[in-house]
């Protein structure tokens, strides 16, 4: 398998531009026309990530937190040992961060889901377009077209696929000199029986399913409308969530501590009542304390907090569990590789690092 194809899947679960703006997802370094023989995932691209993939003949490796955030003058083995060691072997290397964050199913809804929070809604919503496209067609080719639309992306609502409404009417049009009309004669009036289909479709699979459709469509020139609408958007910075376990702050903590599997974490307690609204962000989401109130959730999980964060928390009446940026995030792999096998790439291509590891040790 080609890496570009690698690229393009992960872009049709997480787009790459719905990253945040000081992000660097997408390939670091590679070529992508190469062949891909195996591919290590791993939360992060250290030296013992890249010697891992050299032994297991990985020649990608997958990371969530890209190692290039900012333009960087030159790459030595003294000062970028890792992507030195990855370069050199002919290791591509391929991040998936924020856009994955963001994204529906991704690392945060994977994590509320181990928590058993049932999101209502992201923190911040993303800034991702939706819109209504339509278009006209004789009847014989209504599903001809449909199918072309709905294989790129159009009709996706929730958890349902494949929406669409249709109605009849008939359309006209006077074909011109130097026109190839499919139906009527050159400088005549045609009266079409047509069907009006109607769809919703995100802008990450908009110009996708624009070429699908001018490709299957009969008419030379077909009518297309495209409007922007009003979407709540379920994608989006972290997620809050509602909760069925019942007990306050230290219970729950408890039970974050158990679930996620970490040695220790740190919380800020502002009241001691039971919590049922949960706010979530994997890593380091402390600047989102500002996004959120206590009358809207009762806990908030993050990482990465700093005293002043943590203060504001304490002043804004919001409980926090602040958890260490690595604990939140060391599911990446997992979560990706389910991903990644869902969209068809084979399992036998795919491999979780066995040696990432926390950066921190608690003496």
């Amino acid at each position: 398998m080609k890496l570009d194809k690698i690229i393009k899947t992960i872009d049709s679960f997480a787009p790459f531009f719905l990253q945040e703006e000081y992000d660097n997802s997408g390939l670091q370094f590679g070529d992508e026309d190469s062949e891909i023989n195996k591919i290590l995932i791993s939360l992060d691209l250290s030296q013992e990530v890249v010697e891992e993939s050299i032994e297991r003949r990985a020649n990608l490796i997958i990371t969530h937190h890209p190692p290039i955030f900012k333009p960087i003058s030159s790459i030595t083995r003294t000062k970028n040992c890792s992507l030195y060691t990855a370069i050199v072997n002919g290791v591509n290397v391929l991040s998936a961060h924020t856009n994955y964050d963001l994204s529906k199913d991704g690392l945060n809804d994977y994590v509320g889901k181990l928590l058993r929070i049932k999101k209502s809604e992201p923190i911040i919503r993303s800034k991702e377009k939706v819109f209504k496209l339509v278009t006209y067609v004789p009847q014989s080719f209504e599903e001809k077209v449909k199918n072309a639309l709905f294989e790129n992306g159009a009709g996706r609502i929730g958890n349902y696929s494949e929406t669409s409404f249709t109605s009849k009417g008939t359309g006209t049009f006077k074909p011109q000199e130097g026109s190839n009309p499919f139906i009527g004669k050159i400088n005549e009036r045609a009266n079409v029986e047509e069907v009006k289909i109607e769809t919703v479709i995100s802008e990450r699979f908009l110009q996708k399913a624009l070429y699908a459709l001018k490709k299957v469509h009969p008419y030379e020139e077909p009518a297309i409308d495209i409007f922007e609408i009003n979407y709540l958007n379920e994608e989006g910075v972290g997620l809050i969530g509602s909760i069925d376990l019942q007990g306050n702050i230290n219970e729950f903590a408890l039970y974050v501590k158990k679930a996620l599997n970490t040695k220790y974490i740190r919380i800020v307690k502002t009241n001691n009542k039971i919590i049922r609204k949960v706010a979530l962000c994997t890593g380091s989401g402390s600047s989102l304390i500002e996004n959120l109130s206590s009358n809207t959730v009762d806990v908030f999980i993050t990482g990465d907090t700093n005293y002043h964060q943590a203060l504001k928390a304490k002043e804004k009446g919001i409980n926090l569990i602040d958890i260490d940026h690595f604990e939140t995030e060391k599911f990446f792999p997992q979560s990706i590789y389910k991903k990644l096998i869902e969209a068809g790439i084979k399992k036998n291509l795919l491999y979780q690092s066995k040696v990432q590891k926390p950066v921190f040790k608690i003496v």
